[in-house]
């Protein structure tokens, strides 16, 4: 185990101890850039995505029904 860094904090630690283990080892898309990072996105980001992960494949916005 390194030596303790007065400066780390608890997560910190958490974290290198972790990375120590091997806990992140293996995990998918090591290695491969996050997808959008780096890139403007305007307000609601977050929910155009949330929709883009959560659509059926055969769906698009226009093609939904009323109920």
């Amino acid at each position: 185990m390194a030596a303790l860094d007065p400066h780390e904090s608890f997560v910190e630690r958490l974290i290198r101890e972790a990375i120590e283990r091997g806990q992140f080892d293996g995990l998918p898309g090591k290695g491969k850039p996050i997808p959008g990072a780096g890139t403007f996105d305007s307000e609601g980001w977050w929910i155009r995505r949330w929709v883009e992960r959560n659509r059926r494949a055969d769906e698009r916005p226009t093609d939904r029904q009323p109920d």
